[in-house]
């Protein structure tokens, strides 16, 4: 594989690749996205990111270690990212990086925790807010709970197109409303009741918390025409 290195990350891709084409843009956005994180997060991050750009999910689920496909994972302990790049999919961004260096303060107990976090930098899911699906999620069904998503088994029994956007607009909520030093004190607290934590570090219930963000969410306003072409697409 051929390599491209800048101050935080190498880069490897095959030649010839559509990756290795447009590997100055690619670049470009992973830097502009690990300044963000580091910043906000308030982390000094100082070992190279290795970044793997391959052409196929199979590829990429092979590595991952099974039969499946997949368009990205990180490995934190290794700080390693293997990533799909191809006309279909450009599986680039904050994501993963999000993981890798948000594992500096804490691997939360809570998958709605971590993935929410990555989702807050995402900012988007299939080219929409996250704010958006949350409102289109919590019409369709209004028995949608942030408090239940935190609970891993919760969360992992529904698709993550429904979990994973109100995790990132939940985490915006979060930041905007206590700030980010209040996220980041909750971010790296190690437990798994989140009742506890939640009231501790903000000084409101986490239902409380949840019935504020859910009368926000209420206020935004999607199309569903936008929605539908969207999960079709």
């Amino acid at each position: 594989m051929k390599t491209y290195e800048t101050d935080h990350y190498i880069f490897s891709y095959e030649q010839g690749s559509l990756a290795e084409k447009e590997i100055i843009q690619i670049a470009t956005t992973q830097e502009e996205g690990f300044a963000k994180i580091c910043n906000l997060l308030k982390i000094n991050y100082t070992e190279k990111i290795q970044y793997f750009l391959l052409d196929s999910a199979k590829e990429v689920g092979k590595l991952l270690g099974g039969d499946g496909e997949c368009n990205g994972f990180a490995i934190c302990g290794e700080r390693k990212i293997y990533a799909v790049y191809n006309d279909d999919v450009k599986c680039i961004g904050p994501h993963e990086d999000a993981h890798l260096i948000s594992f500096e303060h804490n691997y939360p107990h809570s998958r709605f925790i971590v993935e929410g976090l990555a989702m807050f930098f995402d900012e988007t899911w299939w080219r929409l807010p996250n704010e958006i699906w949350s409102a289109y999620y919590k019409t369709i069904n209004g028995d949608i709970s942030v408090a239940k998503f935190i609970d891993n088994d919760d969360f992992y029994s529904l698709d993550c197109m429904i979990t994973y956007p109100i995790a990132g607009a939940f985490t915006s909520y979060l930041i905007s409303a206590f700030g980010v030093d209040k996220y980041i004190q909750m971010y790296k607290y190690d437990g798994a009741d989140y009742c506890y934590a939640f009231a501790e570090i903000f000084g409101c219930s986490l239902s409380q918390i949840e019935e504020e963000f859910w009368q926000a969410i209420a206020k935004v306003k999607f199309d569903i025409n936008e929605i539908e072409k969207a999960l079709n697409s």
